[in-house]
């Protein structure tokens, strides 16, 4: 049985060695976050953890109480601070490497949740945030839950309620995000990204405008099926279309790590055999895409160079988000059985005055050539598979915006004397 929780019970708990797990997306707590954001200087020095998403976790971990640290997994323009400071650490790991890492027993010592109420078993289920919240409590953190009614109880992983150490309930809102405004630029990408999948495929795709977009475009699909890290309130609309397979409760349409969208979008997906919930360990692991027919990956990339190398972390060569899962599902995506990968950018940045496609792009590498399958921008589809160098340099060109093709061919020739 859990013991009640306060807010000073919690600034007792942290002490300036204490090692916390706090979870990313709809998994954070405003409760919790808004006990921190009050802690005394006593509780200075804690160490936090969790898969902060850019643009919407919009908390800096390392500035709380004044002088904490951060271990994160994605960088955001918030996080530069603490960064250049020495508060923040940035670990570069695929998703599918994440998991191990924060279930290393004794990794953390606190472990801030949100939960739905105990159901008639006495379970209480992650709700909409399954995704790396499995393996933190598997290092044997002790688990400070605050259980929120709005949570729905999803298909999923779930804490049994005696094994839970401190609790309290609180009714507040979900973190929730609006899909943003259709951009005809974007349109324009889905339309031509929406070329590639046929009735039957089953999806994923990473985050951002593009899902959204994407997903407007296949509402007179069929029999389609989504297994993806994350899912948007873009995924009511295919629902509503009828464009999604039937609800199973044995094998629902949906399979996913976490959604992030509206109060709507959170009740549509607790409704029963629409959609199950499952940690990284399993949606992102190699075993479980090479087993699902006709996978399409589809990612947003930032830059791709003429030798077909991704860039889907930095601009300007400044760290602008993180490994993420992208290359865990580009891979998955070969190994299915009819599967492929498409990796999708605007042809164009800074008001049209910028290519995306460029010659080299001189920084990280997020996708290494040799797994790229197709690239898309909304002046069509390059695929590269079983491409030569330069035939996928010609590839590459074709799909770059007009004004920038001789430009690109002209410094190709130069390059290509060079290997």
């Amino acid at each position: 049985m859990p013991k009640p929780l306060t807010e000073a019970r919690l600034h007792q708990l942290l002490t300036p060695q204490a090692r916390v797990y706090a979870p990313g997306c709809a998994g954070h707590s405003l409760l919790f976050e808004a006990w921190l954001r009050a802690a005394p200087p006593s509780c200075a020095g804690a160490e936090y953890c969790g898969v902060w998403i850019p643009g919407v976790n919009g908390v800096d971990f390392s500035a709380v109480a004044g002088g904490s640290r951060a271990t994160a997994f994605f960088m955001s323009p918030l996080l530069h601070p603490g960064y250049r400071a020495g508060r923040v650490d940035y670990l570069p790991l695929h998703y599918h490497a994440i998991p191990p890492y924060l279930a290393r027993r004794g990794r953390f010592d606190l472990a801030l949740v949100q939960v739905a109420p105990p159901d008639a078993d006495g379970r209480c289920s992650l709700g909409v945030a399954a995704d790396f919240t499995p393996a933190a409590l598997a290092s044997g953190a002790r688990i400070l839950a605050h259980v929120n009614p709005r949570m729905p109880r999803t298909v999923g992983p779930s804490i049994d309620w005696d094994d839970i150490d401190y609790a309290v309930e609180a009714d507040l809102p979900l973190l929730s995000v609006e899909d943003e405004a259709p951009d005809p630029a974007m349109e324009a990408l889905a339309r031509v990204v929406a070329e590639r999948i046929g009735d039957g495929a089953t999806l994923q795709f990473g985050l951002g405008r593009l899902q959204a977009a994407l997903l407007r475009q296949l509402t007179g699909r069929r029999q389609l099926r989504i297994h993806s890290g994350m899912v948007s309130s873009a995924l009511l609309g295919l629902a509503e279309s009828g464009a999604l397979a039937a609800p199973d409760r044995t094998a629902p349409p949906v399979v996913t790590g976490v959604a992030l969208g509206s109060d709507a979008l959170y009740r549509r997906l607790a409704e029963p055999g629409l959609a199950r919930f499952a940690p990284v360990a399993y949606t992102h692991a190699n075993a479980t895409l090479a087993a699902l027919p006709r996978l399409v990956s589809i990612n947003s990339a930032l830059n791709v160079d003429l030798l077909g190398q991704v860039n889907g972390e930095t601009l300007d060569g400044r760290q602008v988000s993180g490994v993420g899962g992208m290359l865990d599902f580009v891979r998955g995506a070969r190994l299915s059985e009819g599967g492929m990968s498409i990796l999708a950018l605007p042809a164009t940045a800074r008001g049209g005055t910028l290519s995306r496609i460029v010659v080299s792009f001189g920084g990280l590498v997020s996708v290494g050539r040799t797994d790229v399958d197709c690239v898309v921008t909304e002046y069509g589809c390059a695929d590269l598979r079983y491409l030569g160098v330069a035939a996928r340099a010609q590839a590459l060109i074709g799909i770059a915006a007009p004004q920038f093709r001789d430009g690109l061919a002209a410094q190709w020739h130069l390059l290509q004397k060079q290997l």
